[in-house]
């Protein structure tokens, strides 16, 4: 799946050029442990594929791809090899031979193999010279296609960041390679500890695993560990789109010695590690630079005052030096694109097309938004209004702050019986119905199921909710979008502190501050 998400930024460089027929091939006899997930994707793309025996029988004008691992010699055509990743940054496991850049593939028969090998940095050029002499002639520095179509995207930011449910908040990436050595690897159960100790309405946990942890445990095992932090709000990027939005939304990016750390310090992301680097990453490479220099992560602090620290700490440039080890300086956007279609198009013999060459945006992948079972949500009162905090009910005992005036809010779609026997507000989802006649008598109804909840709330849009508590229904409307449910918790607040619902407050989430109304119906 990596080698396939970088042979679809180069192709996007010659779409729409009707003089090009792109077919899709696989050597089935190289297949790597990697490569499950990879028919499924070329399937839902509409791509032609061929098989390999047809494509090795076949005279093509040009080869593109992203891994020396094939048998790209047995392919009649000028191949065209790119790094599917960050450049070449790892050895193979157990070895001293840099991936990527393995001389036994690069030549076959005392001929080498690649027409040409894209690079993104000069410094990988030497290390091609160093490691296999006779292709040093084939390397040509074109950058980093997947960096520089980032780069082309870093003003979609804000945009990516509200499809993933983060417009008002931080969002924290955590990106992990595979591998026992992994920040998923290492610690498993950060996802949980994430969404468990940070207020859920100041920041957004999205997690974004390397394509080898989903083919190597089948997407099913995945997405069972994943469950519950995924039903509690995380958003977990699948294998085939998304890693890139969530590098350019992130506000910060936890991670380890794979590829998504190094573009992360290279979009200038505060960045921590898990891990300091690993015994693969080839030394004097940017992922060895950035495993000397970024932090690390910190079991025994808690997750929101270690987060804030790196990223109200971040100083704009401090990866500079990963960031010259990377790609060149004048490599990083369009300057690659036609850099490399000058070379594709050259290799295809090809006259180039007119418009300029430029990489395809970066796209939100589609995102659901889970009905939380239950949060944990302490207050402050303060002379100008309310301030809350809520925070995942995982049963975890994850650190809540300091705040007061504790209670339990659970979704009664979700919930587990437990929480709801617990609950001092229960969520129902009556939107339909809450202004009709028949709603008193429904919550009632409800109220009287869980005897302990001294609030019934539904949700009616995306900034107010009704709520029912003694015998009294009242709609409450904030004067600008956020999470309806926190005006059930404002409403139960009010009621044990002050005996009533004030007709006009104030709520306090993290850096915002929000007017509200109540009304009596």
């Amino acid at each position: 799946m990596t080698t396939l998400g970088r042979l679809r930024d180069v192709l996007s460089l010659t779409a729409g050029d009707r003089r090009i027929q792109t077919s899709f091939t696989r050597d089935v006899r190289s297949r790597s442990a990697l490569a499950a997930g990879v028919d499924e994707a070329l399937a839902e793309l509409g791509a032609p594929v061929l098989p390999w025996r047809d494509a090795v029988s076949t005279r093509f004008d040009l080869a593109l791809a992203a891994s020396e691992n094939d048998r790209l010699a047995d392919l009649d055509a000028s191949v065209l090899l790119l790094p599917h990743g960050a450049g070449h940054q790892k050895f193979y496991p157990d070895t001293a031979v840099v991936s990527g850049l393995n001389p036994e593939r690069l030549v076959t028969g005392g001929r080498v193999v690649p027409a040409a090998i894209g690079l993104p940095h000069a410094a990988h050029l030497a290390r091609l010279a160093r490691l296999c002499p006779p292709a040093a002639s084939r390397g040509v520095v074109v950058g980093d296609p997947a960096l520089a179509r980032m780069r082309g995207s870093r003003f979609r930011s804000g945009q990516l960041r509200a499809a993933f449910g983060a417009r008002d908040k931080r969002l924290v990436v955590l990106a992990s390679t595979f591998g026992p050595d992994s920040a998923f690897g290492r610690l498993p159960d950060l996802p949980e500890r994430l969404v468990g100790g940070l207020p859920v309405d100041e920041y957004q946990v999205v997690v974004v695993l390397h394509p080898g942890v989903w083919a190597a445990h089948g997407p099913w095992q995945v997405r069972s560990w994943l469950e519950q932090a995924a039903a509690y709000g995380v958003q977990v990027v699948t294998p085939h789109e998304g890693w890139q939005a969530a590098l350019l939304a992130a506000s910060v990016v936890i991670s380890d010695h794979g590829s998504l750390a190094l573009y992360a310090a290279a979009l200038d992301k505060p960045v921590v590690l898990v891990g300091r680097g690993s015994a693969v990453t080839v030394p004097g490479s940017a992922a060895a630079r950035l495993a000397a220099t970024a932090p690390v992560w910190d079991l025994d602090e808690r997750p929101r005052q270690q987060l804030d620290a790196v990223i109200d700490q971040h100083e704009p440039g401090i990866h500079g030096q990963v960031i010259n080890l990377l790609a060149e300086p004048d490599l990083h956007g369009e300057d690659c694109a036609r850099r490399l279609r000058r070379l594709l198009y050259g290799l295809l013999r090809l006259e180039e097309p007119p418009a300029t060459a430029t990489f395809g945006p970066v796209v939100a992948p589609a995102m659901s938004v889970p009905a939380v079972p239950a949060t944990v949500v302490g207050a402050e009162i303060q002379r100008d209004g309310m301030r809350i905090e809520r925070y995942a009910d995982l049963g975890h005992g994850e650190p809540r702050g300091g705040l007061e005036h504790r209670h339990l809010v659970a979704d009664l779609r979700t919930a587990s019986l437990a929480q709801l026997c617990s609950a001092s507000v229960v969520l129902v989802n009556d939107r339909d119905v809450w202004s009709t006649r028949g709603w008193p008598v429904r919550a009632a109804e409800e109220m009287a199921r869980w005897p302990q909840a001294r609030i019934l709330a539904t949700v009616v849009d995306e900034a107010s909710c009704v709520v029912w508590a003694d015998g009294q229904v009242t709609l409450l409307r904030a004067d600008e979008p956020l999470d309806p449910i926190v005006l059930a918790s404002l409403a139960y607040l009010r009621l044990t502190t002050l005996g009533r619902i004030p007709a006009e407050d104030s709520v306090h989430l993290g850096r915002r501050a929000i007017g509200v109304v109540a009304v009596a119906r």
